[in-house]
């Protein structure tokens, strides 16, 4: 019996080849053929709508074509599933989709901020535990000559991260209201919280690099890992590379830091998560192969590559690098990104609006941008 598992993720190729070969061994009869191809996810729309769909594939809840799929009735509910059992609970409820379960959550993505340790210890400095203290520091640095934060202000897709997850972090009841604006319900003008959300935004470039708008996502990081800055945001996929470029830097990441410390949480997307179709003709050969996936064992030999935490109980995952991110994860200070809950193509102009204000620095023009990107959407 042969079944395909369909995976989107290239750098896991050779890991998953080494999972797939245990697997066969412990299940003598049944052969699970890996496909990983360019541009997966248009890949997987076309196959699942042509009734091609995989065995048993990867996708992300939080992306807005499965979504559209999963409520479809595409993919199999798998809410109080045994497959789900190993779940952390915090990180189920944030995969949910309409109140359910279409996917087990194997490992998880979020972002924080890099900080090279040497500098910090150099300027006696200690990971700010408010935003205040994230000032403070930055105005020390600069006082220093030394440059305390890097943007990649180029890509207006690294911005986009950023405006989602502090939207998510710091703007109460942020995810409703919007809702609200893209049911013609509310403008994002009338909302008192935009402003000062869009003056920190700028007022953090004051301590960034000087072409921060000529700087792409590639240059960041190998600047970042030459030590031309103290610190860098993005998320936790760039530690890989950021080791790559510099074997001998010595960082670590610390959350964004909140107002008050007692609101720190941290943005959870799911970056591998395991599903089935309706009507597999191979659906108890995949469940096999899903609860072996999702077994602590197997979870432990797949994050240990990229290192990033783990969806499942129980894993010892994650590098010491990020293990003030992994203690917020595993106590349950999560939320998830509010951009899954926004139509295609939202996000990107969202990205660029923020771009846009970068240069003219404009908050109420960026405001009434937003307002014309958001409102009204879900009636057009």
């Amino acid at each position: 019996m042969k079944i395909e598992y369909f995976q989107m993720k290239p750098e896991v190729v050779d890991v998953v080849d080494e999972l797939i070969a245990k697997f066969e061994a412990e299940n003598p009869g049944i052969i699970v053929e890996q496909n990983n191809v360019p541009n997966p996810e248009n890949v997987w729309s076309m196959r699942v709508s042509t009734n091609d769909a995989p065995d048993v594939f990867t996708h992300y809840p939080h992306n807005a074509v499965f979504q559209k799929m999963a409520q479809e009735g595409r993919v199999v509910d798998l809410t109080n599933d045994p497959l789900m059992a190993n779940v952390q609970p915090a990180i189920a409820d944030l995969s949910k989709i309409g109140g359910k379960n279409y996917m087990v959550p194997i490992g998880l993505a979020t972002l924080g901020v890099y900080y090279n340790q040497e500098i910090f210890e150099k300027h006696h400095l200690q990971p700010p535990k408010t935003y205040a203290e994230l000032i403070e520091i930055s105005e020390k640095l600069l006082a220093a000559g030394v440059t305390p934060m890097y943007f990649h202000d180029k890509d207006f897709n690294g911005i986009r991260q950023e405006v989602v997850y502090k939207m998510g972090q710091t703007m109460p009841n942020i995810e409703q209201f919007l809702d609200d604006v893209m049911n013609g319900k509310a403008h994002i003008t009338d909302n008192p919280d935009f402003k000062p959300f869009a003056q920190k935004l700028l007022d953090l470039r004051k301590y960034g690099q000087q072409d921060n708008m000529g700087t792409g996502y590639d240059d960041a990081l190998r600047d970042f890992a030459n030590g031309k800055a103290a610190m860098w945001f993005t998320g936790i996929w760039a530690i890989k590379e950021i080791k790559a470029s510099n074997p001998d830097l010595k960082f670590a990441m610390f959350p964004l830091p909140t107002e008050d410390p007692a609101d720190l949480k941290t943005q959870v997307s799911v970056d591998t998560a395991i599903g089935l179709p309706v009507g597999g003709k191979n659906e108890a050969e995949a469940r096999k192969f899903i609860e072996f996936m999702s077994s602590k064992e197997s979870v432990e030999a797949y994050l240990k590559t990229a290192g990033y935490p783990s969806g499942i109980k129980g894993v010892e995952s994650g590098r010491p690098e990020i293990a003030s991110l992994t203690d917020l994860i595993a106590s349950g200070k999560v939320y998830p990104t509010i951009e899954r809950l926004w139509p295609p193509g939202i996000n990107a102009e969202v990205g660029k609006a923020t771009q846009e204000l970068f240069l003219t620095k404009d908050i109420d023009q960026y405001l009434n941008k937003l307002d014309t990107i958001f409102y009204n959407k879900f009636n057009q």
